[in-house]
């Protein structure tokens, strides 16, 4: 009874004193499976040791040794757990040992297909990795890419399933709440199997297919903007309503009144020689199945004074021609009709006349 006693206590004491016991290196393995494998099992005093293994185990040695190998060409066994020994089982060593298997495939889809999907609306995304070991080192994540390439992680999931050594499938879920920004983008998972710093490195990861995103939502205009503006009497109006919306929407116009001169095609609206009634709200109104936008823009019509001035201008400079010119032209005649006053003229037409009179009675003499 002393003698089992005093071997269990010599068994738990080299568990725990290297120094005394067995010293297995590498301590852990991470080994793909059909890979080959080895480890050394090793002792500060040569004792009788041996390998115990479902693949590659090695009996008692005849001979005290300090180190013993452990090898196999291909590990096949999932669940293969080398343990070092010596004489007797008065000290043993286990080798953790890994042994893993990339996925045969990763795939990403929709619980239930949407066609379209909605903004606002929840959907179940459903990543599915098949025949990987162990699935308890496994991480999936899923990803959003943009329309411009840019990648964002939208969750990462790993489930603890630990005492599973064998292959198996795991399927990974995410609700997914799409946005009008999410149109075109694509969706995808990514299956990372990380075995830690004895595992390869990076640690090996697989991506799924991609899901290409078609989002509706109701539209949203984006310009001409809602704001007041104001226009110039005579000019003319012209407003280009444009909002985002999938299914593209339609436009309407709400104006202040009905003019022969408005036309209106698809979302633009254009008014020529705008008067002052035109003032008032011009109203867009974008359209699609899943709801409508509207934006109102204020127009003021003013009225321009610099024409009005420029002909009141222009018309007191006529006038002012017209009397220049009429006064001008009475003081002309005026100092012209001052040579010919008749009171100048009548004495020497006297003259005259008495000369041809005493020229005719000097003749009648003769």
């Amino acid at each position: 009874m002393e003698i089992v006693i005093l071997v269990s206590l010599l068994s738990l004491y080299c568990d725990f004193t290297d120094a005394e016991c067995l010293v297995i290196s590498p301590a852990r393995l991470v080994v793909k499976y059909g890979d080959p494998a080895s480890s050394n099992c090793s002792s500060d005093t040569p004792v009788e040791m041996g390998w115990e293994a479902t693949q590659g185990g090695v009996g008692l040695t005849d001979n005290k040794v300090k180190i013993l190998n452990w090898k196999v060409d291909s590990v096949t066994d999932w669940k293969i757990k080398p343990t070092c020994f010596t004489d007797g089982g008065q000290c043993q060593k286990e080798l953790n040992i890994t042994v893993y298997k990339l996925p045969d495939s990763v795939s990403i889809s929709y619980r239930k297909y949407p066609d379209p999907m909605v903004e606002g609306h929840q959907y179940l995304l459903q990543c599915l990795v098949q025949n990987i070991a162990p699935i308890g080192r496994l991480r999936v994540t899923f990803y959003k890419v943009s329309t411009t390439g840019e990648q964002t992680e939208l969750d990462t999931q790993q489930k603890s399933k630990d005492n599973i050594n064998t292959p198996e499938n795991g399927t990974y879920t995410l609700d997914f709440t799409p946005g009008r920004d999410d149109d075109g983008a694509q969706l995808l998972c990514s299956a990372m199997l990380d075995l830690g710093p004895e595992g390869p490195q990076p640690p090996p990861v697989m991506d799924s297919n991609r899901l290409n995103t078609n989002v509706h939502y109701k539209p949203q205009i984006t310009s001409p903007g809602c704001f007041s503006m104001s226009i110039t009497e005579g000019d003319t109006l012209s407003l280009n309503c444009s909002a985002n919306g999938n299914p593209a929407p339609s436009y309407d116009w709400l104006l202040p009144q009905a003019d022969p001169n408005t036309m209106e095609e698809r979302s633009v609206v254009t008014i020529t020689n705008m008067a002052k009634s035109h003032s008032g709200e011009y109203t867009c109104i974008a359209i699609n199945p899943l709801g409508n936008s509207t934006c109102t823009v204020n127009v003021e019509v003013t009225v321009d004074y610099l024409p009005i001035f420029a002909g009141l201008a222009a018309a007191v400079v006529v006038i002012l021609l017209v009397i220049s010119c009429f006064t001008y032209s009475s003081y002309y005649k005026h100092r012209r009709m001052g040579h010919y006053q008749l009171k100048d003229v009548l004495p020497r037409r006297h003259k005259n006349k008495h000369v041809v009179q005493h020229n005719r009675m000097d003749q009648s003499f003769m």
